[in-house]
């Protein structure tokens, strides 16, 4: 791999919370169009890589190089054009209107001086449109479901117009038909638009569906980097979550299904 070719490295990265350690020596590279998947059990510190990539936890040792700058000496500014985040959805939403709130997320590519401009405007009916959300355009956010409201969140981390897409277990507490249709969404972003997804997710089934690789986190650590297409007989994943699995064909993609045994 080239430099040309990544978009994201972090090397050595390390990061301690109240005297605990939360993230261990680790190291990656994410390729530019690359549909990552981070895995492992809870506690892992899967979503808490994400926030130090976002620039969320700053007190972390190592490097992070996104784009091909240091994010130590970027400003949350200059990350946040280079990565859109959609965090865990916590139940809570501000009163605000669904069109109000993407204008706001828009903030990053915004002149320092002005407020929102014709660009700005178009760049929020775009992404309405891209996700599917023009009708709730007028919505505020608590009256959405939470299908609904997990289109909006990804709606404005993409009017912030990045090549970096991070995710945050996007189809959690989604019913059936949500979970494929946000599954739908990114996988369209990433195949046809060219964005680099890095999606934290505990359906592993989803995981290895749609990424083109699987990141391994237990403790702290990145264990593996795993071709989603050879996890049939993988002992790394019984490993990875203390669990034996029992592994199927997908009948259409062809790809493993893993169910616990």
């Amino acid at each position: 791999m080239t430099a040309s070719d990544s978009i994201l490295e972090l090397e050595h990265l390390q990061l301690s919370l109240g005297g605990a350690h939360i993230l261990r020596d680790v190291s990656l590279t994410i390729r530019r169009g690359e549909y990552c998947s981070l895995i492992g059990p809870n506690g892992a510190g899967k979503s808490t890589l994400l926030k130090c990539i976002n620039g969320i936890y700053s007190q972390w040792r190592g490097r992070i190089v996104i784009a091909g700058a240091d994010a130590r000496h970027c400003s949350r500014r200059a990350i946040a054009r280079q990565v859109g985040y959609v965090p865990q959805h916590s139940g809570v939403l501000p009163g605000y209107r669904v069109r109000e709130f993407l204008l706001m997320s828009r903030y990053a590519q915004l002149d320092s001086w002005g407020g929102p401009g014709q660009n700005d405007r178009e760049a929020v009916d775009r992404a309405m449109q891209r996700t599917g959300i023009r009708a709730l355009a007028n919505r505020t956010l608590p009256t959405l479901s939470g299908g609904e409201a997990q289109k909006v969140f990804i709606a404005a981390a993409l009017v912030q117009a990045t090549p970096i897409l991070l995710l945050d277990e996007p189809t959690t507490f989604l019913d059936p038909r949500f979970q494929h249709e946000v599954n739908q969404l990114v996988v369209e972003l990433n195949r046809q638009e060219g964005i680099t997804v890095l999606s934290v997710s505990h359906d592993l089934n989803s995981a290895i569906q749609y990424s083109d690789r699987l990141l391994a986190m237990k403790d702290g650590e990145l264990r593996h980097s795993l071709d989603p297409n050879a996890v049939m007989d993988s002992s790394a994943l019984a490993e990875l979550f203390d669990t034996r699995f029992c592994a199927l064909a997908h009948p259409r993609s062809g790809k493993p299904l893993l169910i616990p045994e």
